[in-house]
């Protein structure tokens, strides 16, 4: 027993030697960290992925857009910060943004389509400036190595105490305070990036709005999982809980003058996407979170014949009961738009032919044609008109 003691002891100094301070000061425009320090380390890991991404057939190279997303980001950050940031939106069918300590931001593209004006954009890009403002990537290193070490200076101190149980409390008391000082960290960001969208005069209570928005999804999900994981409380969140999350929101947004939400802009710079996007999104295999986002940009008004096509899509391949005449409706209503994908015309055709009528799918067909001459599907499409005109 004094030998374990003695070897407890030893460890806790060690240990304790090894902790590192997770009270830093905010970034400074154009600094990096000396290289002999732990935040070097994370910077130079995040520059090799950086380089990773440039290359990546996941970047959206739209200039355009690119160039409207940074433009966010500055408006909020402020000139000076924002050229120590390289934005990049990615395509990724997900609800995300994520900043590295680098100056690195990624905007998922499953963001872009979720959100439904500009200033709900600007909230979740101001909260990630925040991160990288406040250097909360170092912070949150920090306390994982430091409760590591807790963690373990814990697993020993039982086994010197003859108590095999308590190592496993331990291990659970460590992970419980990483995660909730995790939760510490979301709470700043959202509380400070909602001061940088107002301050850049955005309407704050599109915050609140937002995150009511992806609720209101995720009860639609196909996923019992997902359902219950949101529903629930847990130590091991590293978010707020959601209720709590929207009401600090909307109070705050409560306290605020009114500002801008720039959605006609933004449904002019997103809008010729929404066909590529809702498609990756159906990769997904969520129709229910799949019909949710397309219903809420049916109700907007604008690209219907892209949207119609969306949720017949959606129908057709959740290939539920009653969802072949729900496709076909919807299909037939995308038709009546100018913006329809030609695709529209091909699955008409093929509605029409299954039922015997020969002469609505030739015309369907002929139609898929004209709008899509270089179609992959040409020939097949082409012989079934030639056999039968």
């Amino acid at each position: 027993m004094i030998r374990l003691k003695t070897l407890f002891f030893g460890a806790t100094m060690a240990l304790l030697s090894a902790c590192a301070s997770t009270n830093v000061d905010p970034i400074e425009v154009g600094a990096r960290p000396d290289k002999t320090t732990d935040e070097a380390g994370l910077w130079q890991q995040m520059d090799e992925y950086e380089k990773d991404l440039r290359a990546s057939a996941l970047l959206e190279r739209d200039p355009a857009l690119n160039a409207y997303v940074r433009s966010v980001v500055c408006d909020i950050a402020g000139e000076e910060y924002c050229n120590d940031m390289r934005i990049y939106v990615v395509k990724r069918p997900y609800f995300n943004a994520t900043m590295a300590p680098n100056g690195l931001m990624e905007v998922w593209t499953g963001l872009l389509l979720r959100a439904e004006n500009e200033a709900q954009v600007a909230f979740v890009l101001g909260h990630e400036f925040t991160h990288y403002k406040n250097r909360h990537s170092l912070k949150n290193w920090r306390a994982q190595r430091n409760a590591s070490n807790a963690g373990l200076l814990l697993t020993i101190g039982a086994a010197a105490a003859g108590a095999g149980a308590a190592s496993d409390l331990g291990g659970l008391v460590a992970l419980s305070a990483l995660y909730g000082y995790g939760r510490d960290l979301e709470r700043e960001a959202d509380e400070e990036g909602f001061d940088y969208v107002t301050a850049a005069g955005y309407e704050g209570r599109e915050a609140a709005a937002l995150w009511q928005s992806l609720m209101d999804e995720i009860a639609t999900s196909d996923s019992r999982r997902k359902k219950r994981r949101v529903a629930r409380a847990s130590i091991f969140s590293s978010h707020p809980l959601t209720k709590e999350r929207i009401a600090t929101l909307q109070d705050k947004a409560n306290q605020m003058p009114g500002g801008v939400t720039n959605e006609a802009r933004y449904v002019e710079m997103t809008g010729r996407f929404l066909d590529e996007w809702l498609d990756a999104d159906l990769v997904r295999r969520d129709y229910g979170e799949n019909l949710f986002l397309v219903n809420k940009l049916i109700a907007r008004g604008d690209r219907l014949g892209t949207l119609y096509f969306r949720r017949a899509e959606a129908y057709r391949q959740r290939r539920g009961e009653g969802d072949d005449v729900k496709a076909i409706e919807d299909y037939t209503k995308a038709a009546t738009y100018e913006d329809a994908p030609a695709k529209t015309w091909r699955y008409i055709g093929d509605s029409y032919r299954r039922k015997g009528n020969v002469d609505g799918a030739l015309s369907a067909y002929q139609t898929y044609l004209e709008k899509a001459p270089n179609s992959p599907d040409r020939a097949v499409v082409q012989l079934f008109i030639d056999q039968n005109s």
